[in-house]
This record gives C-alpha cells, sequence and structure tokens, in this order.
C-alpha cells in the first residue's frame, strides 16, 4: 500500500517532490541571453554643417549647393554617455571636411519662424559638448545644430557624383547622358545637361530655333530695330516720337531685311527697361495677397515670407476683400503704390532735389532694405514706377560700389539733425555759441580743436558722418538690386539709368506720373468716409490705366501698319 500512496501524492502534490536543483527562480544562461553594456544606448540628433562663420541659416538656394559639397543637414547617432571627443570624431566622420577645421567649430541654434533665421551659439561646457546636454537642449533630439567654423571657409565645390559621401543617398539615371547620380545632383544636372547629340542633329536643331526667332521679329518703322511680338507693346510706349527716313543708296548692296540683334544692348533707358524684360521668368508666378492700407510695411513683409517661389517670375497681386484677377493692372497698382510708400518710409530729404536712405539699423537687421532692391528691380522690370527719387551720390555707389568723398558736400545731407547742426555752426557768431553745439560736433567725428577758423572743417565732418553712416543700407540695397542683373546694367551704362533713379526733367509724364503726384488726404481711419474716398482714388487708378492701355494698343496697331507698309516698299523695291 505504501507504493500506492505515495505514487498518488506525488501526483497530487508535484511541487513537493521535485528535485532541490529544480526549485527556486529561474536563471538565464549567459550563452543565450546577449548582456547590453551600460551607456550603449545610441540619440539620433540632426547637425547641419555651414561653410563660413555666418550668422543666419542659409538660403534656400544655397542649401542644395551645400548638399551637393558634402556638407548641409545629416543625422547622427551619437552615444548617450559621449564627450566631447566623441561627439568630435562622429562628425568628422559623418562632414568629411571637418577633418580640415583648425580654427574651431562652435554649435549654434536657430530662433523660432520660417524663412532665413539668427543663429545663437550653445556655450560648451568646461569640458566640451555632451551628448546629454545637446540632447537637452535641442528638447529631445527635435531642433537642429548648426556646426559654424570660426576661422576657416570651406570649399563648396561639387563633390563627384560617385563620392562615398553619397553612398547611402538614392540615385537615379539622367535620360539624357546616361549617368547614375544623386537626386540632390540631379535635380542641377538636368538643367544644364545637353545630352549626347551628333553634330549633325545639333546644327539641324540650332536652324529651326533661328528659323522660328526669325519669323517671331516684327520691324519698328521708329527706331528700324526689330523685337519679338511680344515686346513691340511695350517699345510702342516707350521708342521716341522722331522718325529718320532711312533710303538705302543705289552702291549700297544690303537688303532690307531685319537686323539680327542677340545682344542686349543699354544705349538708352528703352534698352535697359527691355532688357530687365527679358530675364523675368515668365514660367512661374510671384503671388501676393495683400491689404490696400497697410502698405509698403505689410507687402515687404508678405514678401519676405514669400519663400515658395523667386521674384524673378512674374508678380501676381490679389488685394484683400477686393475682386479681381491680376493681367498686369493691378500689378501695376501695386508697385506704384509700394514705390511711393518705400520713399516715404525709408527715404528722407526735400522733394524733386534727392533723397537719402533713412538711418535705421532695425530696417537693415531686418534686411528691409534688401527686399526694397528687390521691389524696386522688378518695378523696373515688370512696368512698375522708377524710383526716381534718389541723390546722386546714391546714385554713384549704386553703379560703383563705392563712395566718392571728394564729391560729398552739404546738398548731399538730407536727415534733419545734421541739416540744423550746419546751419547751427554756420550761423554761430562767436565761439560761446559756438561752443554749445560742441557735443554734436564731436558726435559727427570731429577731433580738431573747435575754433572760428574751423567752421568749414567742423562742417565737412558733420557732412562725412551723415552720409557715410549710409553705406551699409545702400550696400543691402545693392545687394536687393542684382536682382534681374540690374547693378550689372547700371555699372555698364550708368548715363542710360541715371533718369531712373535721380529726379530731373520729366519728359513724358503718363499715368503713373500723374497718380504717383497725387498725394489725397483721407478722413479718419476706418471710417466710412475713408472707404469712399478710396474707392474713388482707386477707380481713378483703374481709369488712367485703361487709357494708357488703350493708347498703347492704338500705337502698337500703327506700327503695326507702318511695319507692313516699310517691308512691302523694300520688297518691290
Amino acid at each position: 500500500m505504501a507504493p500506492i500512496i505515495l505514487h498518488h501524492s506525488i501526483r497530487s502534490f508535484p511541487g513537493h517532490f521535485k528535485s532541490n536543483l529544480s526549485r527556486g527562480k529561474k536563471r538565464c544562461l549567459t550563452s543565450t541571453k546577449q548582456l547590453v553594456k551600460a551607456g550603449s544606448k545610441t540619440t539620433g540628433l540632426s547637425f547641419y554643417l555651414l561653410s563660413k562663420n555666418t550668422s543666419y541659416t542659409p538660403l534656400p538656394a544655397e542649401e542644395l549647393e551645400l548638399l551637393q559639397a558634402g556638407m548641409g543637414r545629416q543625422t547622427v547617432s551619437l552615444p548617450e554617455d559621449g564627450d566631447h571627443a566623441e561627439i568630435s570624431r562622429l562628425l568628422e566622420e559623418t562632414f568629411p571636411k571637418m577633418e580640415y577645421l583648425c580654427g574651431g567649430w562652435l554649435l549654434h541654434k536657430a530662433t523660432g519662424g520660417s524663412g532665413r533665421r539668427k543663429l545663437t551659439v550653445i556655450p560648451p561646457e568646461t569640458e566640451g559638448y555632451s551628448v546629454k546636454t545637446l540632447k537637452a537642449v535641442s528638447g529631445g533630439g527635435k531642433s537642429t545644430f548648426y556646426i559654424v567654423p570660426l576661422q576657416e571657409t570651406l570649399d563648396t565645390s561639387p563633390l563627384p557624383p560617385d563620392s562615398q559621401h553619397f553612398s547611402k543617398m538614392p540615385k537615379k539615371l539622367c535620360y539624357q547622358c546616361n549617368e547614375v547620380m544623386p537626386l540632390q545632383m540631379l535635380a542641377v544636372h538636368i538643367n544644364t545637361c545637353k545630352g549626347k547629340f551628333s553634330p549633325d542633329e545639333t546644327d539641324d536643331e540650332e536652324s529651326e530655333l533661328c528659323i522660328v526667332k526669325s519669323k517671331c521679329k516684327v520691324i519698328c518703322p521708329i527706331c528700324t530695330k526689330d523685337f519679338p511680338e511680344d515686346e513691340i507693346t511695350v517699345h510702342a510706349s516707350l521708342c521716341g516720337d522722331s522718325f529718320q527716313c532711312m533710303v538705302p543708296e543705289e552702291n549700297d548692296q544690303t537688303t532690307c531685311t531685319p537686323t539680327q540683334t542677340s545682344v542686349c544692348t543699354t544705349d538708352s533707358v528703352e534698352d535697359v527697361l527691355r532688357c530687365l524684360e527679358q530675364q523675368v521668368d515668365t514660367t512661374t508666378e510671384f503671388k501676393l495677397c495683400v491689404d490696400r492700407e497697410d502698405l509698403p510695411d505689410r507687402g515687404i513683409l508678405q514678401w519676405q515670407r514669400k519663400k515658395s517661389a523667386s521674384p524673378t517670375s512674374v508678380l501676381r497681386v490679389v488685394f484683400i476683400g477686393e475682386a479681381g484677377v491680376d493681367t498686369g493692372a493691378l500689378r501695376k497698382e501695386f508697385l506704384s503704390d509700394m514705390i511711393s510708400g518705400i520713399e516715404s518710409r525709408f527715404f528722407e530729404g526735400p522733394e524733386n532735389k534727392g533723397k537719402n536712405p533713412k538711418y535705421s539699423l532695425t530696417d537693415l537687421d531686418n534686411e528691409n532694405f534688401r527686399t526694397v532692391g528687390e521691389i524696386i528691380a522688378v518695378s523696373l522690370a515688370q512696368g512698375g514706377p522708377s524710383p526716381a527719387f534718389f541723390k546722386e551720390w546714391c546714385y554713384n555707389f549704386l553703379c560703383s560700389g563705392e563712395v566718392d568723398f571728394s564729391c560729398l558736400s552739404k546738398e548731399d545731407v538730407a536727415d534733419v539733425e545734421s541739416s540744423l547742426l550746419i546751419s547751427k555752426v554756420e550761423d554761430a557768431a562767436d565761439i560761446q555759441s559756438l561752443m554749445l553745439w560742441a557735443d554734436e560736433i564731436v558726435t559727427c567725428g570731429y577731433t580738431n580743436q573747435i575754433k572760428m577758423d574751423s567752421k568749414e572743417s567742423m562742417i565737412r565732418a558733420i557732412v562725412l558722418h551723415s552720409t557715410t553712416r549710409l553705406i551699409p543700407m545702400l550696400q543691402q540695397l545693392r545687394k536687393g538690386m542684382e536682382l534681374y542683373g540690374l547693378v550689372n546694367l547700371m555699372a555698364v551704362n550708368p548715363e542710360a539709368c541715371h533718369s531712373l533713379f535721380v529726379p530731373g526733367k520729366i519728359l513724358k509724364p503718363d499715368a503713373d506720373f500723374i497718380m504717383m503726384s497725387c498725394q489725397p488726404h483721407f478722413s479718419e481711419k476706418g471710417t466710412s468716409r475713408e472707404r469712399t474716398e478710396r474707392k474713388i482714388i482707386n477707380f481713378c487708378k483703374i481709369s488712367c490705366r485703361r487709357l494708357k492701355h488703350q493708347m498703347e494698343t492704338q500705337a502698337v496697331q500703327v506700327v503695326k501698319n507702318q511695319s507692313l507698309l516699310l517691308s512691302s516698299m523694300c520688297s518691290s523695291g
């Protein structure tokens, strides 16, 4: 009976009859489970290598250039307990060009907002940067760290397509030349790739292009020059009123055919405007939605926020609260209001005698003067009014990029403070009255002894102080006017562009000039009377522009009829 009872007990209570070796908590064998080392966890942080020491994030056009050069944005996996040496080693592996940074680098972080943002330095700890600190600063890896070189400027030339830096990037085949390259390089390559064509095919294509271009030319009977059909409208409204009939001599063997001018000449204002118009990208649009009452400040802000398109494209404007499709009239109206507002907001000086930019470091820091330069270039290229309110020395600086100090005089001073100080120095009758303004004179940079015989030197110091402090504003303005190559045209032929920027005698006042000369005084802002008065002014602008458009259309028709008559006379002769 005993074996039977024992067997029954074992089946009922198996836990009490197991071997002692199997009792207790089960242990996992080290051979079947891998042990994780302490501190082996990694975190991914985003880094952006810049090519030089700068205080702003790169422009969208510069990002692709940096990426092709092996820089730009990359995600780096760093150990969570990594120190400065470990971070530097991994960054050099990710960005090979960091090996040449012997002058040191610092990490920066971009401020909030969109577009081009300001960079703020991230101060390192006593032992340099650590991964834990960077992870906390970036909010858990959400922000991007900008690597800014302190002393060197890295080479931004593109790396070869087969570079080891592009080994993990997706690649595609170019259909023109059958070369495999990364996508970011392919985006630029397809715009310049000509493929592998035979010489015969190239000659045939060039001949076909020449035939198409010759068919689209129209002769202007006034200046006897040929223009494309889509440009004859603008030329007809700008071409001179005199016509010199050119009769071929008997010994002249040349035929009466259109002159083939492929080079853009800048001998006159009309040539400059035509060259700028040819640089406009008609395949894309630069759309703005603005409020008519907040110009020009709101218009400049909307212009700077527009990052999805380039101002080299065709400008399209929509006024908030107004129905209408911009076919050109709204664009001209917007540019007229902007140029007029820019003159009163960013420039100062007497009317019709030229103005200087206002000394405003706030506008300089916000790059408002650069935006003003872009708007000026767009206005000249797309049918807007010309900014004929610059002083002579400002225009000379825009053309050459330098200031001729010997040509500066009292007439070039535009700010009220400097003008009053010059008058006080000139009117001082004795040394006591002159010493009353000693602090202001010294502030202008005058370091000699203040005495009655030194009035001219004091005035000269005030003139130089008032004008030279505006050079940063003019430099930023000139940078924005590089749009469409306007600065290059001004440098090549400053005489032809002079009347567009410096006030002078108006030979042909048009609707834009008349409406810009009007300075209505509206009622209190926000009232119903003020809205009604603005509607009346807008109606006058639209009426003037429609009348101008009708006159231009009639002038174009006359030009076409005269060109047909001239062509028939040449063929019969």
